[in-house]
């Protein structure tokens, strides 16, 4: 009997998935707001989602509850015949009064603002906001308690490019100011998988 290099482990499967575009996206707008839809092409692209999940076996789907992301969610349960278990904590950074702004704006109309914030982006917050190492707690916390929920199964997380930012950066050990350099567009899957003593991402912001 040969000797094995490594004990077997459990491993649960991520399929990260960033909701469909939305008109914020479009034009670079920071946003949490949960009440903004999905357009025409953010639609077409959680159809395409739903398409090429169902070559995948995932076998359980979560959500966040913002609307552009239940709503791709909702593509996507009708097509693989999988309930939705939403859950807030999956939602976007919370940027409180940034909201609907762009950098730019924020820059133009309240300088001291940002240039406090852009002096850390990591630990400092917008006003009434969260920060990015907030975020990071808060997705790394709700992160056990999915893979502690569902062990060895592959599943189908539909959230916000900040989210899984998070999850990547948890899951390759990397420094948080690191967060920014990872492009996560809308409509996109990345794959990571997790077992109790490693992480392994197979693949980032792929479009289907």
């Amino acid at each position: 009997m040969s000797e094995e290099l490594h004990p077997p482990e459990v491993i649960t499967s991520f399929y990260l998935i960033r909701h469909g575009h939305t008109e914020p996206v479009e034009h670079g707008r920071l946003y949490n707001d949960p009440a903004v839809e999905l357009t025409e092409k953010g639609i077409k692209q959680a159809h395409l989602i739903a398409d090429w999940l169902s070559k995948q076996d995932a076998e359980c789907l979560l959500s966040s509850c913002a609307i552009r992301v239940v709503s791709t969610a909702k593509i996507v349960s009708e097509r693989l015949k999988l309930e939705t278990e939403v859950i807030p904590d999956l939602n976007e950074w919370d940027v409180g009064d940034w909201e609907g702004s762009s950098y730019l704006e924020v820059k133009k109309t309240k300088p001291d603002e940002y240039f406090h914030w852009v002096s850390d982006p990591i630990e400092n917050a917008p006003p009434k906001g969260e920060s990015i190492r907030d975020l990071y707690i808060r997705t790394v916390s709700v992160l056990d308690k999915m893979i502690a929920s569902h062990p060895g199964k592959k599943i189908a997380l539909i959230s916000h490019a900040g989210v899984i930012r998070a999850i990547i950066a948890h899951a390759l050990g990397m420094p948080l100011n690191n967060f920014w350099r990872i492009n996560i567009p809308a409509g996109s899957v990345s794959r990571v998988d997790f077992s109790p003593n490693y992480a392994t991402v197979h693949f980032l912001a792929h479009i289907p």
